[in-house]
C-alpha cells in the first residue's frame, strides 16, 4: 500500500464521519465521541501500515535464485554465520535417447563416452553442485559436486579410489579454497577437481555438442586430486601450477607425483587461447615410466552469435606397450568446432575430428604386438539446440563415426562406421 493511498484513505475515512454531523447538528458530547473514534481508528491504520511495512521488508530479503539463505538482513540473519549466507545451490538434469544405424546386438555405442546406450533411453545426470565462491570480502570457500545416473557409473569406471566402478554415484569435485592476498591475488585449490585439458567439460549442458569427441574421451583425463595455484599475472594472461596423484585416481597407484601447467592468454577480447602440459608417472606400482601430455585450445567469436574452437593433444607413455620392439605409446588429434546463434531458442553447432591412437594403448581397439599401421578414428557432429523454454535445453544430433579398421560394433559383427542419431532434454537450475 503506498503512501498517497493511505493518506487519502485516512481523509476521507474522516470526511465521511464528520460531514453528516456538520452545519450545526452534531452536539458538544457527540463531538467529543467522534473524535474518539477517529483517533482510534488512526491508531489502528498505523498498525496496520507497520504490519504491511514488515511484510515488504521481510519479501525484499528473500533469497534469490540458487542462493541457500538471505544475504543480509531478516529475523536471525544476526546469528547465521557470513559463509553461510553465502552458500548457492546448482545443478543440472540430463537425459537422452540414442538410435545406432547399426543396431549392435551388444546395445553399446562402441567408443563412445556417456551415450554408450544404444537404442535406448539413458538418465545421463542429476548433477549438484554446493559452492562457496571466493571474492576479495570472502577469500575461503569451497567447491562439492555430486552426479547421480549412468554418467557417474562412466565416471567411476576411469576413477579409482572412490567407491565402485558400477555406483551410479560420484563425487565430482570437492575441494576447499582460498584467495591469497597475494598480489593480484593467488588461487589455491585442495582436492579433487577437473581437468584443465580441453575444448569440453563433464556437464553436457556448457558444452556445444551432446556427445563428446574422442580427445575427451581417450587423449585426456577428467579429474585430479591435488593441490592447483593460479595467478593472474596480467589481465590477459593467467598461470596455473598443480601437483596430484595423477590421471582419474583419488588414491595414488604409485609413490610418484604427477605436474600440471596451464597458460591461459587473452590476446583480444574476441580471442582466447590455452596451452596446457601434463607430466607424471601413471601406472600402477611404477614410478619410472612417465606419460606425457600437451593440450592446445583457441577460441575465436568473431560476433556474439558465431564461435570457433580448436582443440589438439598429443601424448607419450613410456613402456606402455606390452609387446614389439618399441615398447613406448603416443596418441595423437585434432577437433574443430563452430556454432551459430540463430535466434533466441535456436543455434547450429557442428565438430569434426581426427584421432590416432596407433598403439591402441588408449582405446584399448589393438592389444598385444604394435599395429604395423595406425590406427584412425574420424568423426562429423552436427548438434542442433532448441530452447523450447528459458529454463530448458533440448538437442538433435547426428553423428558419423569412421575408422581405418572395423572396430564399430554392427548387428553380429564389425564394421568400419558407426551413425547415431539422438535426442537430448537439459535442464538447468
Amino acid at each position: 500500500m503506498t503512501q498517497w493511498f493511505r493518506t487519502a484513505f485516512v481523509s476521507f475515512l474522516v470526511l465521511s464521519l464528520c460531514v453528516p454531523f456538520s452545519a450545526g447538528q452534531v452536539r458538544a458530547d457527540e463531538t467529543g465521541e467522534l473524535k474518539s473514534e477517529v483517533a482510534l481508528l488512526r491508531e489502528r491504520l498505523k498498525q496496520l501500515e507497520e504490519r504491511l511495512s514488515r511484510q515488504e521488508q521481510q519479501a525484499a530479503q528473500a533469497p534469490r535464485a540458487g542462493q541457500i539463505l538471505p544475504a543480509t538482513g531478516g529475523e536471525g540473519a544476526d546469528v547465521i554465520p557470513a559463509w553461510v549466507r553465502n552458500l548457492s545451490l546448482s545443478g543440472f538434469v540430463d537425459a537422452s535417447y540414442v538410435y545406432n544405424t547399426q543396431r549392435p546386438e551388444s546395445r553399446a555405442n562402441s567408443l563412445r563416452v556417456f551415450d554408450t546406450e544404444a537404442n535406448g533411453f539413458q538418465p545421463h545426470a542429476l548433477d549438484l553442485v554446493v559452492q562457496k565462491p571466493v571474492s576479495e570480502d570472502s577469500r575461503v570457500g569451497f567447491r562439492g559436486e555430486l552426479i547421480f545416473g549412468e554418467d557417474a557409473e562412466v565416471l567411476g569406471s576411469v576413477t579409482t579410489g572412490l567407491g565402485s566402478q558400477t555406483d551410479e554415484v560420484d563425487l565430482f569435485q570437492a575441494y576447499a579454497e582460498a584467495l591469497l592476498s597475494v598480489g593480484n591475488g593467488l588461487n589455491v585449490k585442495f582436492g579433487k577437481f577437473a581437468t584443465l585439458h580441453g575444448a569440453e567439460v563433464v556437464a553436457s549442458k556448457d558444452n556445444w555438442n551432446f556427445s563428446r569427441s574422442f580427445l575427451f574421451g581417450y587423449a585426456e583425463p577428467i579429474t585430479h586430486t591435488g593441490v592447483r595455484l593460479s595467478y593472474p599475472f596480467a589481465d590477459w594472461f593467467t598461470g596455473i601450477f598443480g601437483v596430484s596423484n595423477g590421471w582419474d585416481v583419488v588414491d595414488d597407484n604409485n609413490t610418484a607425483k604427477t605436474v600440471e601447467w596451464q597458460g591461459s592468454f587473452i590476446p583480444s577480447p574476441k580471442t582466447t587461447l590455452s596451452v596446457t602440459g601434463m607430466h607424471g608417472a601413471e601406472q600402477t606400482g611404477d614410478n619410472r615410466d612417465k606419460r606425457h601430455l600437451f593440450g592446445l585450445v583457441a577460441g575465436y567469436n568473431p560476433t556474439d552469435k558465431l564461435g570457433f574452437k580448436l582443440a589438439y593433444d598429443y601424448g607419450h607413455e613410456q613402456d606402455a606397450v606390452s609387446e614389439g620392439p618399441d615398447e613406448d605409446a603416443s596418441w595423437q588429434g585434432v577437433a574443430g568446432y563452430a556454432r551459430y546463434q540463430f535466434n533466441d531458442w535456436y543455434a547450429l553447432a557442428g565438430r569434426a575430428e581426427y584421432f590416432d591412437d596407433s598403439d591402441g594403448v588408449r582405446t584399448g581397439v589393438r592389444t598385444g604386438a604394435r599395429a604395423a599401421t595406425s590406427v584412425g578414428l574420424w568423426e562429423l557432429t552436427l548438434t542442433n539446440e532448441f530452447k523450447v523454454y528459458k529454463d530448458l535445453i533440448t538437442r538433435l544430433e547426428w553423428r558419423h563415426d569412421h575408422a581405418s579398421d572395423a572396430v564399430f560394433a554392427a548387428g553380429s559383427s564389425f564394421d568400419n562406421t558407426q551413425d547415431t542419431l539422438s535426442a537430448e532434454v537439459i535442464y538447468p537450475f
